[in-house]
């Protein structure tokens, strides 16, 4: 509880982004390090904690936790804690995503449904088949919706497909938003093309011009 104060404490000043808070390391002077919250579930990072209890307790008077050890040993441990957390992380989405793919497979095998496409099975009681296109996995919105999926179901429908833990009506209407943001990011990706296209014709086209008005 002491820890969890301190950490509330330390995360209220604004210079501390949320989801952070601030730490005092070092042998004589003490520097500020800003980490994040999620460090607290490491058990490397637990033990640190339990030194720093037992020989400062848990009141810097600049509102923080002080860690009893050197600078460059905090800096090696908070670098390899992230680099664990990415790896961890990195493991999770990767098993999401050859779950997803797998069941993306199976759908997508039946002949109904359009290259680029793959079916899922929305709503709350009965479940009704959508085919929808696999660009949107690219978009936040949906990714929410697997990612709530994959908690509620899994990715292993009887029939083959992914199923959607909402009702037809708001399924519909993310859809619907999503095949006009699809459209507009698609709409402005050719509009880029074709400046870049004639920016590109023009700077080849220059040097004739310039040529032709030395020679004349």
């Amino acid at each position: 509880m002491a820890i969890l104060r301190m950490i509330k404490k330390s995360s209220t000043t604004r210079d501390i982004p949320k989801g952070h808070f601030a730490v005092y390391v070092g042998e004589m002077q003490k520097k500020r390090f800003v980490i994040p919250i999620s460090f607290l579930s490491e058990p490397l990072f637990q033990d640190l904690l339990s030194q720093s209890e037992e020989e400062f307790g848990f009141d810097h008077p600049m509102g923080g936790v002080t860690i009893p050890c050197s600078e460059d040993l905090f800096i090696d441990l908070t670098s390899r804690l992230r680099n664990m957390s990415c790896h961890f992380l990195y493991k999770h989405i990767q098993r999401e995503i050859m779950a997803i793919l797998r069941m993306i497979k199976k759908s997508s095998a039946t002949r109904d449904i359009p290259k680029g496409h793959f079916a899922v099975y929305v709503g709350e009681m009965q479940k009704k088949r959508f085919v929808i296109p696999i660009s949107f996995l690219s978009e936040p919105l949906f990714q929410d919706l697997l990612s709530q999926a994959e908690e509620e179901f899994g990715f292993d429908h009887p029939m083959g497909g992914v199923t959607i833990p909402c009702c037809e009506d708001l399924f519909t209407d993310l859809t619907s938003r999503l095949r006009k943001v699809y459209h507009n990011n698609t709409h402005q990706n050719l509009k880029t093309y074709k400046n870049i296209y004639l920016l590109s014709e023009s700077l080849l086209i220059l040097p004739f011009l310039i040529l032709s008005s030395i020679l004349n």
